[in-house]
């Protein structure tokens, strides 16, 4: 189990990527007015102190709030409607770099390969259904949340897009070990 998120901030804006161990999401949104290093800076936060982000975030409907960096406080969301500031500890201490860049070389990865759709891939529906708290803005048709799939094969991570900035990776169940959980009539 991965007890954080990471957060990057920098000139190119907020990238923030997290995972359940099953599961990958990462998003990308603008930032305005960054004064950071050039490099960037990283933060873990934990689950509890995302989800109280997150929470605040959704509840600006101005939709232009402010994040502060500072030492000993972390990071600092301030919503644009004036709202009670949100404060996430930096829990790097948390934190497996690891487990980071293993997740950012699986998007490249995933991201470089060619396409070569199976015939057949199983899915658990409860780590599809984590997709659909995805916001993104709708497209010309209204489909703007849909979930659009990259799929090499059956037992690789299938790649994930919603919208123009957030992206995923799920992992597909074994069907051979599926079958023998539920039974040939469980199966295509």
């Amino acid at each position: 189990m991965v007890k954080t998120a990471r957060l990057e901030l920098s000139p190119a804006g907020l990238r923030a990527t997290g995972t359940d161990g099953y599961a990958i999401g990462q998003d990308t949104a603008p930032l305005e007015d960054y004064s950071g290093p050039p490099e960037g800076v990283t933060l873990h936060v934990g689950r509890e102190a995302l989800a109280d982000l997150d929470t605040a975030g959704r509840k600006d409907k101005k939709g232009y709030g402010r994040f502060e960096l500072t030492a000993g406080d972390g990071l600092i969301f301030r919503p644009g409607n004036n709202d009670t500031p949100v404060a996430a500890p930096d829990a790097a201490a948390q934190a497996d770099e690891r487990v980071w860049k293993m997740l950012d070389s699986l998007f490249t990865r995933l991201e470089g390969r060619p396409l070569a759709v199976p015939e057949l891939v199983a899915f658990d529906p409860a780590l599809l259904a984590r997709f659909s708290k995805v916001k993104a803005p709708k497209g010309k048709d209204g489909l703007g949340r849909a979930l659009d799939v990259l799929i090499f094969d059956s037992k690789e991570p299938i790649l994930c897009r919603i919208g123009p900035t957030f992206r995923g990776v799920i992992m597909p169940i074994d069907r051979d070990v599926h079958a023998e959980n539920v039974g040939p009539e469980g199966l295509w």
